[in-house]
């Protein structure tokens, strides 16, 4: 195999040698990179990289590791999983009602007097009680602060009587467009509100300081880095978040590269959000929009066309058509590319009637469907014909499994985040975890759920639409550079790329699926310097 080099010896700050190079390109295999000024100087044997090293240059011996492209989790949300790291209760591995109030009990009594107590994680399914809190349990365990408590979701909120009080949420409240306030059997709200009926206690609730959101960025994008992960997304944050991350980027302190997506419509503000400025550097990419059509798929609220099992509903669209449809176009025609939320088969027919009616994009640019859970053949042929990118998480099989199995119509079972078909359909995808949905965002168990299609339990979910740990890999790594634009920056270890770089313990090409979870990121670059060791 011919060394890819620079002409001049001297040229090259780093060599990584004696390893299992997997580039994602051609060739796909070799044994050594060379990095000059951040980014890839060439690829090749490491005998003749060796050979053509400069006296200066920094040498790493792999022993035989496994270097891969910096992971690229397509769909998360920064600032959520660094407020889970700062500040916010976790309930995640909340196992009953009477667990999360003593947790919440004890986390009120360390905060100020005055402050609001808020919380994110639970997951009824995986409780014992096989039910989400309500006011009455809220007010047990805090009952002269406001509670605000997010679903694992995020699609749901369980608030205590104190914050409904403070939101003006009471027996003749009326739940907003694409909104779902839940009440007890008297006719009053128990606690429970979907999707946009979440707006109302936004509006009152206090907000992150500017500081605040610039330590749970840096927390998060930290954690990102320490399972190789050097670029993610941050999928829709308001005008404020967005404003703390040009702050940020201005300042050079970005631990990692971030392509944020502004909301157009923010819950609890009345008018939609009008476009911010296009930017690109290399550290933040702020060129798409993201839309929410419908909601989330484990807490049985995203779109479906028949009830779910358990309950007597279909879920919720979050917009009236006519707005959605304009605010798309307004943003299309404006050169943005486009993210929506869309689970549930109601809500994918809706966006791609829409991303079809838009035409061509005027920058050339392809729109994204996030999550993408429950496409059938049809949507999926309309998808690849519209050049639509998935952005699924396969890492929810695992996670939420016990919940697709408890919660949806047996028909839907065998198309749930159907991830063969869509390749199959030549829909281009880019894997993610959105955390903080889930716990466990390593892009290593995505890839062996996707590998396995296994829940929590053991039980397969759709295991016909399993892909390979090729088809894994590329998922995370440039399968995530095409979804944002940045294919030809990263992705793949070509000269000229950024170093953005994992070193593995394994290679997740060869060991059982079952393992791919024991291997370690054992080191993370970022344009050619160590940010992360083990």
């Amino acid at each position: 195999m011919r060394a890819l080099r620079r002409e001049a010896n001297e040229l090259n700050d780093l060599l990584l040698y004696n390893g299992q190079v997997l580039t994602q390109a051609t060739p796909s295999v070799v044994s050594a990179v060379a990095v000059r000024d951040g980014r890839i100087a060439a690829v090749g044997h490491s005998v003749d990289l060796l050979r053509d090293a400069g006296a200066r240059t920094r040498r790493i011996d792999l022993g035989g590791r496994t270097v891969v492209p910096g992971f690229n989790d397509a769909h998360a949300h920064i600032w959520k999983i660094g407020h889970l790291l700062t500040s916010m209760l976790d309930l995640r591995r909340v196992t009953s009602v009477a667990q999360l109030v003593d947790d919440v009990r004890r986390f009120s009594d360390r905060l100020p007097r005055e402050a609001w107590l808020v919380g994110r994680g639970y997951n009824e399914a995986a409780m014992r009680d096989r039910r989400a809190p309500t006011r009455t349990d809220l007010d047990r365990a805090a009952p002269d602060r406001p509670v605000v408590l997010t679903r694992t979701c995020g699609h749901i909120y369980a608030v205590n009587s104190l914050a409904l009080e403070r939101a003006g949420i009471g027996a003749g409240t009326a739940a907003p467009v694409g909104g779902v306030i839940e009440r007890d059997e008297l006719g009053r709200p128990n606690g429970l509100l979907h999707e946009t009926a979440m707006g109302l206690i936004n509006r009152v609730m206090p907000p992150p300081t500017p500081d605040d959101y610039e330590a749970m960025i840096v927390a998060a994008l930290r954690h990102q880095l320490s399972l190789g992960i050097t670029s993610s997304a941050d999928c829709g944050v308001s005008p404020q978040l967005l404003g703390v991350y040009r702050a940020i980027d201005a300042k050079g302190a970005l631990p990692a590269r971030v392509n944020v997506m502004p909301l157009r419509r923010v819950d609890g503000v009345p008018a939609p959000v009008p476009l911010p400025e296009r930017h690109a550097s290399d550290m933040l990419r702020v060129d798409t929009v993201k839309f929410l059509a419908d909601g989330g798929l484990s807490g049985a609220t995203a779109a479906l066309s028949v009830n779910y099992r358990h309950v007597a509903r279909k879920g919720v669209l979050r917009f009236e058509r006519a707005e959605l449809e304009a605010l798309c176009r307004e943003s299309h025609e404006a050169g943005w590319r486009i993210a929506t939320h869309a689970i549930g088969d109601v809500a994918i027919d809706q966006m791609l009637d829409i991303y079809e009616s838009l035409g061509l994009h005027p920058r050339g640019l392809a729109h994204r469907i996030e999550h993408f859970g429950l496409p059938d053949a049809t949507q999926l042929s309309r998808a690849s014909r519209l050049r639509v990118i998935a952005a699924p998480q396969t890492i929810f099989i695992r996670s939420f499994g016990v919940n697709f199995r408890s919660y949806l119509p047996e028909a839907f079972l065998p198309r749930t985040y159907p991830i063969r078909a869509m390749l199959d359909a030549g829909v281009r995808v880019a894997l993610s975890s959105d955390a903080p949905v889930v716990e466990d965002d390593n892009p290593l168990a995505g890839m062996t759920a996707a590998i396995t299609r296994r829940d929590s339990e053991g039980c397969l979910i759709a295991p016909g639409q399993a892909i390979t740990a090729e088809e894994a890999v590329y998922g995370y790594t440039m399968g995530g550079a095409v979804a944002t634009g940045d294919e030809g920056n990263r992705g793949s270890i070509e000269p000229g790329k950024w170093a953005d770089l994992a070193v593995l313990s394994g290679d997740p090409l060869t060991v059982a699926p079952e393992a791919l979870s024991g291997i370690s990121v054992d080191m993370t670059l970022l344009a050619g310097r160590i940010v992360f060791e083990r």
